[in-house]
């Protein structure tokens, strides 16, 4: 896939998807998540899933414990597959300190070669 895609869900946070890395033995996709809202976003669970049978993600998910408005994390998803998958990324956490939220990116086509990079923003 080429280009972004910009998704409005409550301005949280931005996601920036990277090429997935090839390391040995296996790939890894990074994700970078940026803080674009007021708050303390705190004790985030990203998880990465995935609509296709032939593409699996290893572990829970990451988590992120807190994340100062403007600051930016990656995390990394260690990925198994062999051509394309349909993904999209769930985060949920804290704002604020106590009020709780959710949400779902779009669901994209990722290839696990040649990994074109993806933009979305999630409000």
């Amino acid at each position: 896939m080429t280009g972004g895609v910009q998704v409005g869900v409550r301005g949280r946070l931005e996601f920036k998807i990277s090429p997935i890395k090839r390391v040995v033995g296996r790939h890894l996709l990074p994700l970078n998540l940026k803080n674009a809202g007021n708050s303390i976003l705190k004790n985030m669970v990203v998880r990465l899933r995935s609509l296709d049978s032939g593409f699996s993600v290893f572990g829970f998910g990451c988590f992120v414990y807190a994340l100062m408005p403007s600051a930016e994390k990656s995390v990394n998803f260690r990925v198994f597959g062999s051509s394309k998958a349909r993904v999209y990324f769930s985060v949920s956490g804290y704002a604020s300190g106590d009020q709780y939220f959710s949400m779902e990116s779009p669901i994209m086509e990722i290839p696990i070669r040649d990994a074109a990079e993806h933009d979305m923003l999630l409000t």
